[in-house]
């Protein structure tokens, strides 16, 4: 049943896909949130916050790139690595520590994180 659900976000997600990122704005936009699912879009322009305001922690999620992707991702000790991160890729992230993600592309990046709920 879990697996269904992933279904209406990879839709939602070539959505996105089509829409111009040259008049993003930055942010975050819930896109679905009932007693099963939650979807949320995060736009992010270079130099902008990835996936959260500042210093940050996400319940377990599906993480789907919209866009290519370079950020630096920063632990609440203190370190930080770069990563660089292409459309259309998708991974499962489970407990994570508290960490901030800064843009460090010179294009905005979008991506979809889905939490299920049960």
């Amino acid at each position: 049943m879990k697996k269904l659900l992933v279904v209406p976000a990879l839709f939602v997600s070539s959505l996105l896909w089509a829409q111009d990122l040259t008049t993003v704005q930055s942010g975050e936009k819930v896109i679905v949130d009932n007693d099963k699912i939650k979807v949320v879009e995060f736009t992010s322009n270079p130099l902008g916050d990835v996936c959260g305001k500042g210093m940050h922690h996400h319940e377990p999620h599906l993480a789907i790139l919209i866009t290519d992707a370079k950020a630096k991702v920063t632990a609440a000790n203190g370190e930080s690595h770069k990563v660089t991160v292409p459309s259309g890729a998708s991974f499962w992230i489970g407990d994570e520590e508290t960490h901030s993600a800064i843009n460090t592309g010179t294009q905005p990046t979008k991506m979809i994180l889905v939490y299920l709920k049960e």
